[in-house]
């Protein structure tokens, strides 16, 4: 065999012994479970060490990820925000969360706030089942989970909170029935003297201003928490609440600066008082173009 002919056999060879990058990557970028429930189409992936949960046919839509080495830590920015609106009434004992997902807030309620008696409301069965078996979702002592639609439950239940967080999402938005101003005013309903409710949702789009709008009918007091690295925002509302967006760096600092792995002084700096809006509808249970404002990019 002559010199050169040699030398590409051999580097054909090794060419062949090299991973090919592609299957390689495929390989960190698992389908664990891919079905349908009565409510959504669910998908289960995993990408290294982050598990994600996806509803709806649009893979990059993920609705809740989890850190499977800090569980705790999050991933995307609006719980972070959510749990720095906790500030806003910091001596809170009892809280209801509506949407479970894969369960992360209240495994970060688990971890860090065993003291809190946390009530979370799933409507979907198939999550609360996946959630267990996917992403340690647990429900210790101390916290509680139903399986209902979260306006009906809160109809249906005269217990009232310190908090009522809002998390609840279907593969396109906020399910319209919880966006009206007739829900607000049940939320309301449910809250002690004091208590705030806090909203996960969009800000690029019409409906987060009427939704804006449609919480300030019903509470004293809107703020916003306004992401910097996502276009996730979040609402809080409270006729009396313990401080305004000027005192929650302190009121972050007075609480020892975090929660877990979530820095709440700097989560803090992101909050504002909700913009005055002009000709902005408000929702309600027989006017709700949530659709429409939901594609309506501003």
């Amino acid at each position: 065999m002559k010199a050169g002919k040699a030398i590409g056999f051999i580097f054909l060879a090794w060419l062949y012994l090299l991973p090919a990058p592609p299957a390689r990557a495929a390989a960190d970028d698992q389908t664990l479970y891919e079905g349908d429930s009565i409510y959504h189409h669910i998908t289960i992936r995993q990408c290294g060490g982050e598990r994600c949960m996806i509803f709806g046919r649009q893979r990059d839509l993920r609705q809740t990820c989890i850190d499977l080495a800090r569980p705790d830590a999050a991933i995307f920015e609006y719980p972070a925000m959510m749990f720095a609106g906790f500030l806003f009434k910091p001596d809170a004992g009892k809280i209801c969360l509506i949407g479970l997902g894969g369960g992360y807030i209240p495994t970060v309620f688990r971890m860090h706030l065993p003291q809190v008696r946390l009530q979370t409301v799933e409507v979907d069965p198939l999550v609360e089942k996946l959630a267990k078996q996917y992403f340690r979702f647990t429900v210790p002592p101390g916290q509680a989970l139903a399986i209902d639609d979260g306006r009906q439950f809160l109809k249906k239940s005269r217990e009232r909170y310190d908090q009522i967080w809002l998390d609840a999402f279907n593969s396109d938005y906020i399910p319209a029935h919880m966006t009206t101003k007739e829900f607000l005013q049940l939320v309301k309903s449910r809250l002690n003297e004091g208590g705030i409710v806090i909203q996960n949702l969009f800000c690029w789009n019409n409906l987060f201003d009427a939704q804006i709008a449609t919480f300030r009918t019903v509470f004293a007091k809107v703020f916003v928490f306004e992401g910097q690295k996502s276009g996730s925002c979040i609402i809080i509302a409270s006729d009396r609440p313990a401080c305004g967006p000027e005192g929650l760096r302190k009121q972050a600092k007075r609480a020892g600066g975090r929660i877990g792995r979530i820095d709440l002084v700097a989560e803090a700096g992101k909050c504002k008082v909700a913009p005055a809006l002009k000709n902005t509808p408000v929702l309600t249970d027989d006017f709700n173009p949530a659709n429409l404002l939901l594609m309506q990019k501003k």
